[in-house]
């Protein structure tokens, strides 16, 4: 019969060779500036910035309140006005074609329907042409539709008056040119004058044959 074995005992386990040894590591070289850099070309006091200290500004006051800090109260600096400016103002161009030079304005028209009425308006701007052709034709079919009513027999010879007040701002431009700044085309056609027109006589005469009318009734229910 065998005899029985003695357990075997583990192997041990060592730290492989060198374990435990730090390697042997060159040191850094020295860290050299960059050429030129230094107090004399770096941004030392020789040609960088100055070491000179802040200059003290006196205390801001512009509201005419007492100056905090103990400083005296200043007023606000006389900035110079830039270039061109207090010259002419931006262009103007007109609203139906572009076209320059331009006036701001408004043209207005009535309307009166026996109890009732309405008025009307026209905001420019507009060029020669087209500033003439819309007095002609909002005055002219303001005397035609406009007198019907006892406040619109009032409104109606006041609406032209200002109209025709008006038409001198339009009438006195230039002749209409391009837009060097934006587009533009042709202006309108400003028509005929205002007196040359049919519709402007027969709004003339529609007063004169009411006016007409009220007197030979008062001159009958009088006899």
């Amino acid at each position: 019969m065998s005899q029985p074995q003695p357990p075997a005992v583990p192997p041990t386990y060592g730290p492989p060779p060198g374990y435990g040894q730090q390697p042997a590591y060159a040191p850094p070289p020295a860290y050299a500036p960059p050429p030129g850099y230094g107090p004399q070309q770096g941004y030392g006091p020789q040609q960088g910035y100055p070491t000179s200290p802040a200059p003290a500004y006196p205390a801001q006051n512009f509201g005419g309140q007492p100056a905090p800090f103990g400083g005296q109260p200043a007023t606000a600096p006389a900035y110079p006005a830039p270039a061109g400016y207090g010259g002419q103002l931006p262009m103007v161009s007109c609203r139906f074609c572009g076209s320059v030079p331009a006036v701001s304005m408004t043209f207005r028209g009535h309307q009166g329907m026996i109890v009732m009425m309405r008025f009307l308006r026209m905001e420019g701007p507009f060029c020669r042409d087209c500033g003439l052709g819309t007095f002609r034709h909002m005055t002219s079919r303001t005397l035609v539709q406009g007198w019907y009513g006892y406040g619109s027999f009032i409104a109606t010879p006041i609406t032209v008056l200002v109209n025709l007040i008006k038409r001198g701002k339009v009438a006195r431009l230039p002749a209409p040119q391009p837009n060097p700044f934006g587009p533009s085309r042709p202006p309108m056609n400003p028509g005929p004058r205002l007196l040359a027109r049919p519709m402007t006589w027969l709004g003339l005469c529609i007063p004169i044959v009411v006016l007409g009318i009220l007197i030979a009734a008062i001159a009958n229910s009088s006899s």
